[in-house]
């Protein structure tokens, strides 16, 4: 009975370590998908990721003025504190992540 428990515990230890190891994998998948830096321009439909592109680029439509990550949940209180300091930011884009953080980032308008 005892070699059963410690080949079942064996057993979960494994699954809790892959189970970690793929959460901490999933997460900084997500981080890059929005990881849009401060100075990059970015097309405008950000719905799955952002799409960074070069801000003389015809699609370029808004520049990252400001990047906060934040402790959810993203409330529009939240959301605004993060982006006064950046006064030329015109627009805000949040998205929660799966580590229950928020990922915001402020933005202005690519000018012609």
């Amino acid at each position: 009975m005892r070699k059963v428990l410690a080949v079942v515990g064996a057993i979960l230890v494994v699954v809790c370590v892959v189970r970690v190891i793929l959460g901490f994998v999933q997460s900084v998948d997500e981080v890059n998908r929005w990881d849009a830096a401060v100075g990059d321009c970015v097309a405008e439909d950000m719905t799955q990721e952002v799409r960074i592109v070069a801000c003389d680029d015809p699609q370029a439509r808004r520049r990252v003025v400001g990047r906060e990550i934040r402790p959810t949940p993203a409330t529009e209180q939240l959301v605004n504190e993060a982006c006064a300091p950046y006064a030329t930011a015109e627009d805000v884009f949040w998205r929660t992540l799966a580590s229950d953080q928020v990922l915001i980032l402020c933005l202005e308008t690519v000018r012609r």
